[in-house]
């Protein structure tokens, strides 16, 4: 039977870094998310113009 290795206890300062990193990486891709979302939003709304347009 092998000994059980439980992770180490960590600084906060490091606890810290490691959840800034992570939400950093999170906003970017929040961001790049809503933009793409706008940009298909905003081609639907053309095409909703387009087609009351033609009516």
């Amino acid at each position: 039977m092998t000994k059980r290795e439980y992770p180490k206890e960590m600084r906060q300062d490091e606890w810290l870094k490691r959840q800034n990193y992570f939400l950093e990486e999170q906003n970017k891709r929040l961001k790049i998310e809503l933009s793409e979302s706008k940009e298909y939003i905003n081609v639907l709304i053309n095409k909703l113009k387009i087609y009351q347009s033609k009516q």
